[in-house]
C-alpha cells in the first residue's frame, strides 16, 4: 500500500447565520489518497440464443454453449475465494432485429430466445490471457450477432475488472480519509499563520466522498472508462472531506 497526498484547496467565507449574524467561518476541503494492488479479477459472459422455432431448441442450443464455457471457467478456479456463477435466463419468445450501419435489419419475427448469464472472480489475476484464448476457443469467436443468418446462438464476453477485497477497501478508505483530515488541519495550519482568529472551534464535518481509479505506470484512470488497463499497477482511492471552523469576525490577517 502507498500513501500519497493530493493537492489542497481552500475557500473561505464570511458568515454563518446559523451561528449569529456575526460569526464568521472557514471551510477547508481535505484531499488524502492510498492504493494498492488489485487483488482479483471479475468479468462476465453472457450466451444468447435467437431465432429458433420452439422453446425447447433455444434452451438446448443455449446450454451447449453456456456449458462449454463454463468449463473453461471452472478450469480457473483455483483458490478458496475464486467464484463462478451460472444464472439461467427465461426463455421469451420475440422478433429479432440487429442494426446494419444506420439500418435496423429483422432477423425472425416472433421466434424464441434463450439466455445464460456466467460470471468469474479470481484471485490469480496472471492467468487472465489464458484465460481469455481458452474461452474464446470454446465459444468460436461467436461474440456478436450475425446478420446473415437468424437462428443462432453465441456468446458476449465482458471487460475485466480488477478489483479488491472488502476488508482491503475499507482499510484504503479509513486511511484516505485520515489524510484529508490532516490535510483540512495543515491548510487551517497554514491560514493560522497569516490570520489571528479569535475563537476558533470547529462546527461540522462533512461525510467523506470517495472515488476510485486504476493506475497504470504512475497515471490515473477512470473506472468504466474507455480503455481499462489489461492489469493495472494499482487501484487508488481517493477521499474528499469538508472541515468547517467558525471564528469571531474581529481578527487581522498579512496577506
Amino acid at each position: 500500500m502507498r500513501n500519497k497526498l493530493l493537492l489542497l484547496s481552500t475557500l473561505l467565507t464570511t458568515s454563518i447565520p446559523a451561528l449569529s449574524e456575526t460569526a464568521g467561518n472557514i471551510v477547508m476541503i481535505g484531499r488524502g489518497a492510498t492504493s494498492a494492488a488489485p487483488e482479483y479479477l471479475s468479468f462476465s459472459v453472457r450466451v444468447t440464443s435467437i431465432c429458433y422455432n420452439t422453446s425447447q431448441e433455444a434452451s438446448q442450443a443455449n446450454a451447449k454453449l453456456a456449458n462449454e464455457a463454463l468449463q473453461v471457467l471452472e478450469s480457473f478456479k483455483k483458490g478458496d475465494r475464486d467464484k463462478i456463477t451460472a444464472t439461467g435466463g427465461g426463455n421469451t419468445i420475440q422478433t429479432e432485429t440487429t442494426q446494419i450501419g444506420v439500418e435496423s435489419r429483422v432477423l425472425c419475427e416472433m421466434k424464441w430466445r434463450s439466455e445464460n448469464h456466467l460470471s468469474i472472480k479470481i484471485a490469480r489475476i496472471q492467468d487472465l490471457p489464458d484465460l481469455q484464448d481458452q474461452l474464446l476457443a470454446a465459444v468460436s469467436g461467436s461474440g456478436t450477432v450475425d446478420p446473415t443468418i437468424s437462428t443462432q446462438t453465441y456468446a458476449e464476453i465482458g471487460r475485466p475488472e480488477f478489483q479488491i477485497y472488502p476488508e482491503t477497501s475499507k482499510k484504503l478508505r479509513d486511511a484516505a480519509q485520515v489524510q484529508a483530515f490532516d490535510d483540512a488541519k495543515q491548510q487551517l495550519a497554514a491560514l493560522s499563520s497569516r490570520c489571528q482568529f479569535s475563537e476558533l472551534r470547529l462546527t461540522s464535518i462533512t461525510p467523506a466522498e470517495y472515488s476510485y481509479a486504476y493506475k497504470l505506470a504512475g497515471e490515473r484512470l477512470p473506472l468504466g472508462g474507455s480503455s481499462t488497463p489489461v492489469i493495472p499497477d494499482e487501484l487508488e482511492v481517493s477521499a474528499i472531506l469538508r472541515m468547517e471552523w467558525a471564528f469571531n469576525p474581529q481578527h487581522e490577517c498579512q496577506l
